[in-house]
This record gives structure tokens, C-alpha cells and sequence, in this order.
């Protein structure tokens, strides 16, 4: 196991000893994945230990790293104010982040809950002071299973499992939802503490009502103004009949007769 990874190590230090499949994947562009309404709600809904409900809690509000909130001190919470503290943060960098008003309440109570307390996330046992990120990441994976939300995607140079959904995925979903409400991007980059803005541009792009609206513009809105000759978008949406579908891919041997009655039950049941 410790050969494989200082393997792995090896070969992300080295580009040339990299294959073609996985230098296309240092190349690409990836866009971070975030949490919408939806997602957020199954999560929270799921979560069962009360430190890491007030870990996400106070990670998603702040926008604060795994590390940041794990080591965060209660003399640091400023409740009055509703401003918070982090200390050594990412590039051993100090910042200041506005607390929604929303939740000072809950943290109040989480201080009544634990008032002599020196940190935020209080260890579980007598060899630490504060939550271990590993731990809390242990116990966070465990509730995406149980909301359906360990949706797997590729694997790394060690050949490890990737998932779509983090802890980190909150910092983002943070970041995503400020700039959904019309927040300015450059008041987000401060908030966000990220160095550069086009880190914080990043995020525009999974949102960007601009293009859906132009979508929606030419595909519905601009219907009547289309040439004779322009099959409108609605009609060749109508044009595409699941149930044919099913059926040729039926004929063409695709499928089998049973998989091919399941698809039209579900099809039944969505019609």
C-alpha cells in the first residue's frame, strides 16, 4: 500500500511520467460541484451527530475550509458583533467573516450546550482538545450515504474513488448561493478569501442566468419569428416519443422483452 502511494506521489511530480489519459486530466477545466436547494435540504435532513450538524452548520454559513472549523476556538465567535475569527487559516493567513444573522440563535444555544467549552467542536475523547477533521470527515461521508448523496465519479492517480460531494462542496455551495442572490463578485472573492477573483468567477459560470435565459428566449420566446422552412424547438421536442424509442431499441435487440416492459411501466407512471 505505502509503495503504491509513494508511487502515485511520484508520478504527479513528475508530468512526464504521466499517461496521455491522465495528462488530459491536469489539463481540464473543472468546475466545482455544489450543493442546490434540493441537495442541501437531503443533506441536513440526514445528518444525526450533533457535531457534525453544527460543523456543516457553521461551515456552510462561513464558507469556512475542514481544517478552519475543526480548530475553531470559541474566543474567536464574536456573537454580539456577528463576526467570526480565523486563525491560520489557508496560506497561514488571519481573516474576519460576517455570521448571518439567521444563525446566531443556533449558536447560542450550542454555547449554552457546551459553556465550558474552548472550542467550537468539542473532542469526543482525552488525547484531543477539539473534533479531528478526519473524524469529522468520517462521520460527514457517512450522512452523504445515508441522503443518497455518495454519488461516485472518477478515481485519482493513487487509483483511490472520487465522489461528486464533499465537505468542501459546502465552502462552495456558500459561495454559489451569494452570488445567485446578486451579491457582487468582487464583495464574494472577500468573503470567500480567495486570492485571486477569478477563483471567485468560477462560481458565475455553474449559475449564470444569462445563458438559461437565452435558451429560453430562443427555444420558447422566439417561436413565431422562425422561418417556414425551421422546425420550432417545441414541436421536435414533441417529435420524440419515449415509448417508440423503447420499442426500436426492442427490435434492434437493445434490450430485452423484461427491460422493455420495465421501461414502459416507468413510462406509464411518469405519464
Amino acid at each position: 500500500m505505502e509503495k503504491s502511494r509513494r508511487h502515485a506521489y511520484a508520478v504527479l511530480a513528475e508530468p512526464d511520467r504521466l499517461s496521455k489519459t491522465q495528462q488530459k486530466k491536469r489539463r481540464r477545466r473543472k468546475y466545482p460541484n455544489v450543493f442546490f436547494k434540493k441537495e442541501l435540504v437531503a443533506l441536513f435532513e440526514f445528518i444525526d451527530t450533533p457535531r457534525t450538524m453544527m460543523a456543516s452548520f457553521l461551515t456552510f454559513f462561513c464558507a469556512l475550509r475542514n481544517s478552519e472549523v475543526c480548530r475553531l476556538q470559541w474566543v474567536d465567535l464574536d456573537l454580539e458583533e456577528r463576526r467570526l475569527k480565523v486563525v491560520d487559516g489557508k496560506n497561514h493567513k488571519d481573516g474576519f467573516i460576517p455570521i448571518s444573522p439567521l444563525a446566531i440563535p443556533i449558536l447560542r444555544k450550542w454555547r449554552e450546550m457546551n459553556p465550558t467549552e474552548k472550542y467550537f467542536l468539542p473532542s469526543d475523547n482525552y488525547s484531543t482538545e477539539h473534533y479531528q477533521s478526519c473524524s469529522l470527515l468520517k462521520d460527514y461521508k457517512k450522512c452523504l450515504a445515508k441522503a443518497g448523496l455518495e454519488v461516485p465519479t472518477e478515481k485519482n492517480a493513487a487509483g483511490r474513488q472520487q465522489h461528486q460531494y464533499k465537505f468542501h462542496t459546502l465552502r462552495h455551495s456558500r459561495c454559489t448561493h451569494l452570488l445567485s442572490n446578486g451579491v457582487p463578485v468582487e464583495k464574494v472573492q472577500k468573503f470567500m478569501r480567495h486570492d485571486n477573483l477569478e477563483t471567485t468567477m468560477t462560481y458565475t459560470w455553474i449559475l449564470d442566468k444569462e445563458m438559461n435565459k437565452m435558451v429560453e428566449t430562443v427555444d420558447i420566446g422566439a417561436c413565431d419569428t422562425l422561418p417556414e422552412n425551421q422546425v420550432p424547438v417545441p414541436q421536435l421536442v414533441q417529435r420524440v416519443n419515449p415509448l417508440e424509442i423503447a420499442q426500436k431499441r426492442l427490435a434492434y435487440g437493445e434490450i430485452t422483452i423484461k427491460e422493455y416492459q420495465k421501461i414502459t411501466r416507468a413510462l406509464g407512471n411518469a405519464f
